[in-house]
């Protein structure tokens, strides 16, 4: 008898006496006559996320750059500090000349560059935001259908973990620092292979939703007898519980075959230290661990940070920190830059190009993950020496399912960071026609680069 196979299919075996269940790739024979959906007509998933970076790329006293190409358009040539993207260049977008604009505020030493990318305003005071993170609007819209509405994780090896998304401007997410808690977040006891012939509703996930529902059951009686701003207060944190009702409920839910799937191996955590190797070796692992995440169906949206806005990385052998080298270095008087900066900004953008390869690496129809994704990557600063949130470093690397004319350089002449912003939330599908606030408030789209 032949057998059949189909997008749902797993092969099935036994090893040790267990069943094991292996996916299937996303294969031709599941797919349309295009190859871009199942042939059943659901559509690839698009995902989305930011990757974050501090201390920018390397501008020179005099106007130059280590990494801006000289002309604007398609087919761009890779500058020294973009070597790295080499590989991937033709799905890789840059983007320069962009910058924050703070009407009057001042600017925060890595705080406002990157602050005003994902608010849209410039930050009144360091360490807050004045308004939500704009992953957490793609979050809502694109986020909804999966495990976790969004994954947080810091690659940094750093002392605190650090992330920059939050939805209230002054509490921000809690990310998985090391590989290990990355790996038990996607694949540990809660994970139900999306696969398995044998998948069935998780009881200890059906105790903790009916905990919630009987928390929010009494909301009203315990309204009635607070004040308006105790019931603001409590508004909010009902607003919460819900949000974390409707992910146990996805959890109830049979899930979609993901025929990408393969549960990884635990990984070991890295030595913590913030030798620049490390943390581009410990971004590769975090890397893998994500994009299985986002082939399994775990999430569709995530943030990365690879090192926070004061770097505190440094080359191996060397007794100065990234973030003290980009000020205390002079500039070079032959070569126009600071040699042992630019170095550095060159091996944090190895970290950037290990973090797309793992994407691309994943086989989905035609093309790959990375191809049905939209990564913002960006940084906190143009010029590090100064501070500068004039020309900051943004890319946006996929395809996003096709939605991407990737592969172009756009020269902004001091447009504000949020077009960009907004050009990457439009590119996930999140239903967002304006962003920003002030002189950074926005419409626009950068249409050069959607298709």
């Amino acid at each position: 008898m032949k057998l059949r196979f189909d997008r749902r299919s797993v092969l099935k075996g036994m090893l040790g006496g267990s069943a094991v269940y292996v996916g299937l790739p996303v294969l031709d024979a599941f797919l349309d006559t295009n190859g871009t959906a199942f042939a059943s007509g659901a559509p690839l998933p698009v995902r989305f996320g930011t990757y974050f970076w501090g201390l920018g790329l390397t501008d020179t006293p005099t106007g130059g750059s280590r990494w801006v190409p000289t002309k604007a358009g398609p087919g761009y040539e890779l500058m020294p500090e973009l070597e790295a993207l080499a590989p991937l260049k033709d799905k890789v977008s840059v983007f320069s000349g962009f910058r924050a604009i703070g009407d009057g505020r001042a600017n925060l030493v890595h705080w406002t560059g990157h602050a005003s990318i994902l608010s849209g305003i410039a930050p009144a005071s360091a360490s807050k935001f004045d308004a939500p993170s704009f992953d957490t609007k793609v979050a809502d819209a694109i986020g909804t259908s999966t495990r976790f509405k969004s994954i947080d994780i810091d690659a940094s090896v750093s002392r605190q973990p650090v992330s920059y998304s939050t939805r209230s401007g002054s509490t921000f997410a809690s990310p998985d620092a090391t590989p290990l808690a990355l790996y038990h977040r996607l694949f540990g006891p809660d994970f139900q292979d999306p696969n398995s012939d044998n998948w069935k509703p998780n009881p200890s996930i059906m105790l903790r939703q009916s905990v919630l529902s009987a928390v929010t059951e009494q909301r009203h009686a315990l309204m009635k007898g607070l004040g308006k701003d105790d019931q603001l207060k409590m508004d909010q944190y009902f607003s919460s519980v819900r949000d974390m009702e409707n992910q146990l409920a996805v959890q109830l839910q049979r899930p979609e075959k993901a025929q990408a799937c393969v549960v990884p191996q635990a990984p070991k955590d890295p030595t913590r230290i913030s030798s620049v190797d490390v943390v581009n070796a410990n971004t590769k692992v975090m890397a893998k661990l994500l994009a299985m995440g986002l082939a399994c169906n775990q999430s569709r949206v995530f943030t990365f940070v690879h090192t926070s806005g004061a770097s505190e990385t440094y080359l191996a052998g060397q007794s100065k920190i990234y973030h003290q080298i980009t000020h205390d270095e002079p500039t070079d008087a032959k070569l126009g830059y600071q040699p042992e900066s630019s170095k550095l900004a060159g091996e944090v953008m190895k970290g950037l190009g290990v973090f797309l390869a793992e994407l691309d690496a994943i086989k989905e129809g035609e093309g790959t993950l990375l191809d049905n994704s939209i990564v913002l990557a960006f940084s906190d600063t143009g010029y590090a020496k100064i501070h500068a949130i004039e020309n900051i470093p943004m890319f946006l690397a996929g395809r996003a399912g096709g939605r991407h004319k990737a592969g172009q350089h756009v020269a902004g002449k001091g447009d504000s960071v949020t077009r960009v912003s907004l050009t990457a939330m439009q590119l996930a599908g999140a239903p967002i026609g304006e962003f920003g606030v002030g002189s950074m408030k926005t419409t626009h789209p950068i249409g050069e680069v959607m298709a």
